[in-house]
């Protein structure tokens, strides 16, 4: 696998990938307004997507906000549906291919294959383990409050900055990043904030891992069971 992301972005821009990207974000949303809209005119919306992202005049559009209260309140933020695309595309190009391979095996969220309950048979794995090695055992559960309204951009963006050293994409990476005009914090509702979160808590993973030698360590999203 390559250290890093290079002359990637122009490869994997095309315009059957943006309209499989498509594919992926309407599953779900396929009779809504939005989608059924931009499928009227699908083909001229897709190449007129392709061409903003070839020639770096893509920007992202503005939020709809709106709360939700199960499983408990939060505020989401939520794109008009072209930008729901590029994100898709921008995730199944290069984030899951280049970074989540780098993962480490106990992280769960927002992973193909795994998962809440993977994480809960891993987190029983290990207890069964320490049981039978040390009869009496402790185990902390740690959560970070306001997990996403807290994250540090500036800090997502250098990490990120390791991964990526192709410009456009590094680009649009900033786009995802600070368009929002807040300080601090990424939009719940947005594709790649589930995976900008584990990129950045995988910055601990493989410190808990690698440094403290923690062995019996599992993280889901922003929470961590040792």
């Amino acid at each position: 696998m390559p250290h890093t992301i290079r002359n990637a972005f122009d490869k994997h821009l095309t315009v059957e990938a943006l309209l499989e990207a498509h594919e992926r974000a309407s599953k779900t949303k396929r009779y809504s307004r939005e989608v059924l809209k931009f499928e009227v005119d699908l083909e001229t919306n897709i190449v007129n997507l392709y061409k903003k992202l070839k020639n770096g005049t893509y920007k992202m559009g503005k939020y709809r906000t709106f709360k939700i209260y199960e499983p408990k309140e939060r505020i989401i933020r939520a794109l008009p549906y072209v930008d729901r695309i590029v994100h898709q595309w921008y995730i199944h190009e290069f984030i899951k291919p280049y970074i989540v391979p780098r993962f480490i095996n106990d992280s769960y969220a927002c992973i193909e294959g795994r998962g809440t309950h993977k994480a809960v048979d891993r987190a029983q794995e290990y207890m069964q383990k320490m049981k039978n090695k040390y009869g009496a055992y402790y185990i902390v559960k740690c959560d970070i409050k306001g997990f996403f309204y807290n994250i540090d951009k500036d800090v997502l963006y250098n990490i990120l900055n390791k991964f990526i050293k192709d410009e456009k994409l590094l680009d649009l990476t900033y786009e995802f990043i600070y368009n929002d005009g807040e300080e601090v914090g990424l939009p719940i509702g947005n594709y790649t904030s589930q995976f900008f979160a584990n990129i950045y808590m995988n910055e601990l993973d493989h410190y808990v891992k690698e440094k403290l030698h923690i062995k019996y360590y599992v993280r889901y999203m922003d929470g961590a069971t040792v």
